[in-house]
Order: structure tokens, then C-alpha cells, then sequence
């Protein structure tokens, strides 16, 4: 028992005054619940690929993930963690690479240093995360087999962040007494993990109980999915909607949900429909290393606002390295599909890798004219396949406005 201090005496009005601006204070402290989300961090422990310039290439021909820097992006997300000191974290799946049991292990332990700071992390898993048909490790010449995780495996690994019930790892987050966030697991994973999402019955059974429970106690409640709920660009209308998603539709029309965090996509993109945002967050391992935060004001209103990770904390020059190696993967992808000389071929490849970094960073605006009088798109209006050309229409096409900041009030969007 802690001892008195001698010689302090408080007459009961003090002592009273006291307490009520104490309990004032603490009202006012808790009235604003923070959130930071951040989705497809693709880590790979990196005694699975050190040294092999095999995994290089292997990034080389994909999307711009960073993956060798995993370490440094893990480090630098740690310390922008504990500088804003959000209540929660929320990880909206693709956690691994590509399912590797030591990669989980790795990651589980990183978000244990996190809540051993008193903020707690919430995870579900990505369609790359369980049952993946390819766990593999590289050599300096060669890939290998390395061990995956089940569903059983998985909740063993998380088990401090997540928890597992009737449909697959979807629970309730209660962050505070005024936000939850119904994590609902959609990915698919029976047997062997599959590209989609799917939302069944037993998810919408699981889900309306939540939603239910939310209401009443009188809590302000948004969901989080891996797959998108609403669909986001015309160019990939249905590719990373959920199977079934009018049905979880249905469910957060009918109990007001206002807001539904997901990832998947790649692209910072929010899209919205009759009194939902769906916000997909861009990938983590992808320049600008997007994360969001998202607060819960004291008069019920939602703000989410999707930041770049902080310069200040990753190694000097990081950020342009990062930058150059997303445009360097995007540009040279496409060279070998073009005709042309070759400088032309430079203007072309050049250009589309800007334009999809705008694109896919969420800063994208098609009615600013600099992309149509650019002279590489009139290069590109020449060219024979037009596949690309009419992705870049499509994206010009789509309804202006921030896919970085939205707020919705406490009555709607």
C-alpha cells in the first residue's frame, strides 16, 4: 500500500473541485477514439531472402513492392506508431508475403512490442496469409519450400491480436466505449487460399449479431474486410469486389454503418455508395507506404486521412530510392509491349509509370490537363495495343474527389 504524503490536508470543496476537473479532464482525454490502419504490409522474414538476387527479380517483374526494405518499413511504421499513440491498430490482411510460418511468427512478435506500449492490434488475414499454395524462401539461384500456416496455425500465432469463431477470424474489436470495429474475415482459405473473398451466410450471421450488440450499447461501429465491399474503378469493376457483397451490404444499410476499412486493391482509392465509404488503403510495401489514421470526434463524427510514412523516420534517401524503384518496376514492364524508337519508347514507359504512381498513391486528378497535353499520350494513342491506353481513359473518366481524406458526420457521409 502507498503511504500518505505527510503535511497535505484538502478541505472537502478542494478535494471535490479537484476531483471533477480530474473526471473532466479524463472525459475530455477519452473523448476522441483514434485509429491507425494500415493493410498489405507483404512482409517476408528476411532470412528467406537475403542475398538472393532470384527474389530481386521476382520483385522486378511484380507491382512495385519493396519487400527487400521490410525491415526498415517495419521499424520506421514502429515509430510513427508510437508517435501518434493511436487507441488501436488495425491490419486489414495480406500480413505476409506469402503465408510463411516464420514470417508470421516474425510479424506476431513485432505486434506484441506494440501493444506492450499500450496500443492494442487487430489483425484478420489476407488472401495471402493461410493455406497459400506458395510459402517459398530464396537462395542466391533458387526458391525453396518453407512451411505455411492453417487457420489453427494462425490463430495460435495471433492469438494476442485476433480471434477465431463461426465465421473464420472475424470478431469484435472494441477499441473504447464509443468505437468498435467489427472485423469481418472474408478471405478465402479452405484447403488452399484463393484470390477472392467471399461473404456467406454464417458471415452475415456472425456480422448482424455484431452490428446488433453495437446499437445497443449505444457504440459508434464501422466494419474492416481484406476485399473490397463497394466496387472502386470501372477498369476492375467486379475483379476485387467480395462474392456476396450485397448481402454484407444489406447488413450495414440496415444498422447504418458508415464507414468500411479494406485493402486488397493496391491503389488508395475510396469509393462510396448510398451512405457507405468503402476506404481501400494503398499497399504498405509500396511507395508512398500509405497508413491512415482514423478518429471518432467527441460529437460522433468519423475523419480518415491517408498519410505517406513519415521521412523522418526511415533512412536518409529512403523515400526517393523507394520511389525510383516503384517507377523503374513500372516502366520497364511495359517497354517490352511497345513500338516505337526507342526514345519514344522511353516517353511512353515513363510516363505510364508516373501516371499509375499518382494513381495508385491516390493524388490522381484526370481533369488536370497536364496528362492529356503530356506528348507521350499522344505516342501512346498510336500504339497498337491498346490495352493500357484504355485503362488510362477509364482512370481519366472516374468522378474527381480525395481518395486521401473523407469525413462523414454523425447523421451520414
Amino acid at each position: 500500500m502507498k503511504e500518505k504524503l505527510p503535511g497535505l490536508r484538502l478541505h472537502g470543496a478542494t478535494a471535490l473541485l479537484i476531483a471533477l476537473c480530474a473526471a473532466l479532464f479524463l472525459c475530455a482525454a477519452a473523448a476522441e477514439t483514434k485509429l491507425m490502419v494500415v493493410s498489405d504490409l507483404h512482409y517476408l522474414e528476411p532470412s528467406l531472402y537475403q542475398g538472393s538476387e532470384l527474389f530481386l527479380q521476382a520483385l522486378r517483374r511484380g507491382d512495385g513492392k519493396i519487400t527487400q526494405y521490410g525491415e526498415e518499413l517495419m521499424s520506421a511504421l514502429q515509430k510513427e506508431i508510437f508517435a501518434e499513440r493511436p487507441d488501436a491498430l488495425i491490419v486489414t490482411g495480406d500480413l505476409t508475403f506469402n503465408g510463411e510460418k516464420q514470417s508470421h511468427a516474425a510479424l506476431a512478435d513485432w505486434f506484441a512490442t506494440v501493444e506492450a506500449a499500450g496500443i492494442s492490434v487487430w489483425v484478420i488475414p489476407g488472401n495471402h496469409d493461410i493455406n497459400s499454395p506458395t510459402p517459398i524462401g530464396y537462395a542466391s539461384g533458387l526458391y525453396y519450400g518453407v512451411e505455411g500456416v492453417t487457420p489453427e496455425t494462425f490463430a495460435e500465432i495471433y492469438a494476442h491480436c485476433t480471434e477465431k469463431g463461426m465465421a473464420g477470424f472475424s470478431y469484435l474489436a472494441k477499441v473504447s466505449d464509443r468505437l468498435w470495429v467489427a472485423m469481418t474475415d472474408v478471405s478465402y482459405y479452405e484447403e488452399q487460399a484463393q484470390t477472392f473473398g467471399l461473404f456467406t451466410a454464417r458471415h452475415a450471421t456472425w456480422l448482424e449479431g455484431a452490428l446488433r450488440a453495437a446499437r445497443q450499447a449505444g457504440v459508434t461501429v464501422i466494419t474492416a474486410t481484406h476485399h473490397n465491399l463497394i466496387a472502386h474503378t470501372d477498369y476492375i469493376k467486379e475483379s476485387y469486389l467480395m462474392f456476396g457483397s450485397e448481402n454484407m451490404r444489406a447488413l450495414t444499410d440496415k444498422y447504418g454503418v458508415p464507414l468500411n476499412l479494406c485493402g486488397h486493391l493496391h491503389i488508395q482509392h475510396i469509393a462510396r455508395e448510398e451512405g457507405l465509404a468503402d476506404a481501400a488503403l494503398g499497399a504498405f510495401c509500396i511507395y508512398p507506404h500509405r497508413y491512415a489514421v482514423v478518429t471518432l470526434s467527441d460529437d460522433g463524427a468519423l475523419t480518415y486521412d491517408a498519410r505517406a510514412l513519415s521521412e523522418q523516420f526511415l533512412p536518409e534517401g529512403f523515400s526517393d530510392r523507394s520511389r525510383e524503384w516503384y517507377l523503374t518496376v513500372a516502366s520497364d514492364k511495359l517497354k517490352p509491349s511497345l513500338t516505337g524508337t526507342t526514345e519514344e519508347i522511353e516517353l511512353m514507359a515513363d510516363y505510364a509509370a508516373r501516371f499509375n504512381l499518382a494513381y495508385f498513391s491516390g493524388t490522381f486528378h484526370g481533369e488536370d490537363p497536364v496528362w492529356t497535353e503530356d506528348p507521350a499520350y499522344a505516342l501512346w494513342e498510336k500504339q497498337p495495343n491498346a490495352s493500357f491506353l484504355n485503362y488510362m481513359k477509364l482512370v481519366m473518366r472516374e468522378a474527381s474527389g480525395s481518395h486521401l481524406h473523407l469525413e462523414l458526420s454523425a447523421d451520414k457521409p
